[in-house]
């Protein structure tokens, strides 16, 4: 009962808090009377603060009492005011007169480098210093997104953007915003590298059941950084203007000085000194004596190789928070860009208070997770945000958050979803031939799906001859993101008049922990190769014009089961147990394009020959098979649905094992075991980004297999593949060195993301990549065998000139394109 009487005085003490605080309101505003956006106002001597919008309003909630609250942003005099907070509500408009920079008097030689260079070299002699002079803190963030589609056209790849753009609430000529967010987290840090955030509150305009995507160690820029990394942003390292080696990048103007409490503040021009290089332009401002950062105002361009946007603007503000110690008070990433006829811009604007520095936490806080979206962080009410977000909403936002949240409760009703899916569902047979069909029940989450005929699934080949594969599944989602599929396939040969078809169920269980179970059961025609030789519609095209049958199939009649399962942060487990009747296939069709009729086709096995009799005798295999991934130092962020991986700087491991196993009429007996690492991105700043994987493996019993239970290779014998550019060899045959014994397999690549290209002014605008990597195989079948490549890539297709050796000796000379489609 005492601790009962205790909540509930701590209760009302909270609630008479709050109603014994008061706000503070106001405009910040320039003389001619215009509002200054992102203007910060925190209360002097403490890391407590807010930030105007838009529009150049703010608001701070207060307890009653005596504070000095200090108006500031970039380019402006700051303001102090002493302010008497009582219970009444205040407006209290500041405007700022613009800062006034001055140039020191200094005598100056005619050729005399700027007295902003020697500043500079001050501020990078501090670098570390001040990269280093927290070990670790936590604070409290405010976050507010806001994206808007500045124009789109009317149609893409057949889809009306009308009717979409209604749906997100945009105007007649498809513009508005499309997506506005606000979220309040805790944030700690601890160096190098070590994060976790905790979401407390969540706000998504339409969506009341939604979580945001906002992110504190997203939008954290640190310029203390020789290298500033911006995934998905920009392909390679960015150089910071106070990097160790930032004087061969940047040359640097003293534009003025001014004084802010007694402290004399450096206004410095930040300038490339080539063009393309990686790096920023604009303005940064500097202490004098301390040499510490006070504020920043830069630039990226396209002329810095940023991708998908074709500007970023950061804007960052400091303040003291403890002695020496100067932490960010807010940060503003203003964006605009374009692709494939959308235009776009955008905020991102973090506010940070409530510091604690250097904390001590507990063994085992840190752990991978960096992101933790508590369940209830969406139920806050209006009143709760009035009271708590610490920039005031524009008009413009609050009539989004008020027309989307008007018309959510319609979107989720049966009878608009109806009539969405009533337009989306309209069958057209082009849709059923090139691009696939979807019949969708939004209310109920279901759907239906056939893939498009042509051009995956009408193909050719000598087996069958023409074959026809239809394919259909149908999708629910349940609860918590659990989801199931059950698809259906139907394949016909018209030469060998072979009706094969199966059934698969699978089932996506537990999301938190990446657990899923797959049942399928039927007849197939696959791949001798289980790595795949090449794709259908190429074998399709170098069967019929160049008259050459690569492709080598078989006929299986199966039912498998797997199982897959997260057991801890970074350690996910699959097991599978297969039951295989497989059937021999021999060549039935001979037809190509050619009128060359002398030259044949090659036999339907892997070993080739023009004999065409079966490659096998039919057989049985019962085969289990264990593999576990490692992901070591795996970040994640989970979420109310579920669990979502955000990669790790640390290679992977992958250990493998497979048994044959001689039961229930099984005629193969072997044990197998493979290891392999492998990495996709490592970032290597400046130089780009490079990926590797290294395999081994060996069957340690082969008392009887068949070589459809080999380990084989992914190999390649045409002028373009398709697929990861790891894990293929250029030159490789696809059958003749795969092996029952013993193998190393390597490859490596590096993306050298325009560093070269972007130096040849005739060819930066095409934004091209340089591309360099080798390959390497080694087995009882080929020893040390070897290739090498380079070539240039541009998103999603390169071109390679590559050459391939065995034991020193030349092999092979040849031209690849490829695409990942």
């Amino acid at each position: 009962m005492r601790f009962k009487h205790l909540s509930l005085i701590l209760f009302l003490f909270i609630i008479a808090s709050k109603l014994s605080a008061a706000d503070i309101s106001g405009k910040i505003i320039d003389p001619q009377g215009k509002p200054i956006p992102f203007a910060n106002v925190f209360i002097k001597g403490t890391s407590i603060g807010t930030t105007s919008n838009l529009d150049g309003n703010y608001s701070i909630t207060l307890s009653p009492g005596h504070y000095e609250l200090i108006y500031k942003t970039i380019g402006y005099k700051q303001v102090i005011k002493s302010v008497e907070v009582n219970i009444t509500p205040q407006q209290i408009d500041v405007t700022l007169e613009p800062e006034i920079y001055e140039l020191k008097e200094v005598s100056v030689s005619a050729g005399a480098e700027d007295p902003a260079f020697e500043i500079m070299r001050n501020a990078i002699k501090k670098r570390k210093h001040y990269l280093n002079q927290v070990s670790a803190y936590s604070c409290e963030v405010y976050i507010k997104a806001l994206q808007r589609l500045k124009d789109a056209p009317k149609k893409f790849l057949g889809t009306n953007i009308d009717d979409i753009g209604q749906r997100f609430g945009l105007d007649s000529n498809r513009r508005g915003i499309i997506y506005l967010s606000e979220s309040e987290s805790k944030f700690n840090f601890q160096r190098p590298n070590k994060i976790h955030e905790e979401m407390i509150s969540s706000k998504v305009s339409g969506r009341s059941n939604g979580f945001s995507f906002n992110q504190a160690s997203d939008i954290l820029i640190n310029f203390y950084d020789n290298a500033i990394e911006l995934a998905g942003i920009s392909p390679r390292g960015l150089v910071s203007p106070l990097a160790d080696n930032a004087l061969f990048y940047y040359t640097y103007k003293l534009i003025g000085c001014s004084y802010e409490n007694n402290q004399l503040i450096n206004k410095i021009q930040v300038i490339p000194r080539r063009k393309n290089d990686p790096v920023f332009r604009g303005y940064i401002y500097i202490m004098e004596d301390s040499w510490r950062l006070h504020s920043t105002d830069l630039l990226l361009t396209h002329d810095a190789q940023i991708q998908l946007l074709d500007s970023l603007t950061i804007q960052q503000q400091f303040f003291p928070v403890k002695g020496e110690v100067w932490m960010p008070a807010s940060q503003k990433l203003m964006f605009n860009g374009g692709l494939l006829g959308f235009k776009f811009a955008g905020n991102y604007i973090g506010v940070y208070k409530n510091y604690i520095l250097e904390p001590k936490f507990e063994k085992g806080f840190f752990t991978g997770e960096v992101l933790n979206v508590s369940k209830e962080s969406n139920k806050r009410d209006q009143n709760y945000w009035a009271q708590n977000r610490p920039i005031p909403l524009t008009s413009e936002e609050q009539h989004d958050y008020a027309k989307k949240d008007s018309i959510e409760v319609l979107r989720k009703s049966e009878p608009y979803l109806d009539s969405i899916d009533h337009k989306r569902n309209k069958f057209t047979p082009g849709k059923l031939f090139l691009g696939g069909y979807t019949y969708q029940n939004s209310f109920n989450k279901t759907s239906i799906i056939f893939s498009s005929i042509l051009p995956s699934n009408l193909q050719f080949n000598t087996v069958e001859g023409v074959n026809l594969t239809l394919q259909a599944s149908y999708r629910k989602v349940l609860e918590n993101r659990k989801n199931f599929n059950i698809t259906p396939e139907l394949r016909y040969g018209f030469s060998n008049h072979h009706l094969n078809g199966n059934i698969s169920f699978f089932y996506h269980y537990d999301p938190s922990k990446i657990g899923s179970m797959n049942l399928s059961i039927g007849t197939d025609v696959v791949d001798f190769n289980d790595k795949g030789s090449l794709a259908p519609l190429v074998n399709s095209y170098a069967t019929l014009v160049n008259q050459t049958n690569y492709l080598k199939l078989y006929e299986k009649q199966f039912a498998d089961f797997t199982l897959t399962q997260e057991v801890a942060n970074g350690i996910q487990l699959s097991g599978s147990l297969a039951y295989v009747n497989r059937l021999p296939l021999i060549n039935t069709n001979f037809y190509s394009f050619s009128s060359d009729s002398i030259k044949l086709f090659t036999a339907n096995n892997p070993y080739y020959g023009y004999d065409n009799e079966p490659a096998f005798e039919k057989n049985q295999a019962l085969t289990f098979t264990f593999s576990s991934t490692f992901s070591f130092g795996s970040e994640y962020i989970t979420r109310p649905g579920g669990k979502f991986y955000m990669g790790s700087k640390w290679p992977k491991l992958n250990l493998l094992y497979r048994k044959g196993i001689q039961l229930l009429g099984s005629d193969v007996n072997y044990n197998f075991m493979s290891a392999r690492i492998y990495d996709s991105g490592l970032r290597l700043g400046l130089w780009g980004n490079s990926a590797f994987s290294i395999s081994a493996g060996k069957f340690l019993s082969a008392k009887h297999l068949y070589y459809m239970d080999y380990q084989h290779f992914k190999g390649n014998r045409m002028g373009v593949y398709a697929g990861s550019s790891t894990n293929i060899f250029r030159f490789l045959d696809y059958y003749a060195y795969s092996t029952s014994n013993q193998f190393l397999e390597g490859h490596f690549e590096h993306n050298f993301s325009g560093f070269f290209m972007n130096k040849i002014p005739l060819l930066r605008k095409l934004r091209l990549e340089e591309i360099a990597g080798a390959n390497y195989l080694s087995s009882d079948k080929i020893k040390n065998y070897n290739e090498c490549y380079i070539g240039i890539q541009r998103l999603m297709f390169r071109a390679e000139v590559g050459w391939a050796w065995q034991d020193g000796e030349k092999q092979e000379v040849g031209f690849r394109l490829s695409t990942s489609f």
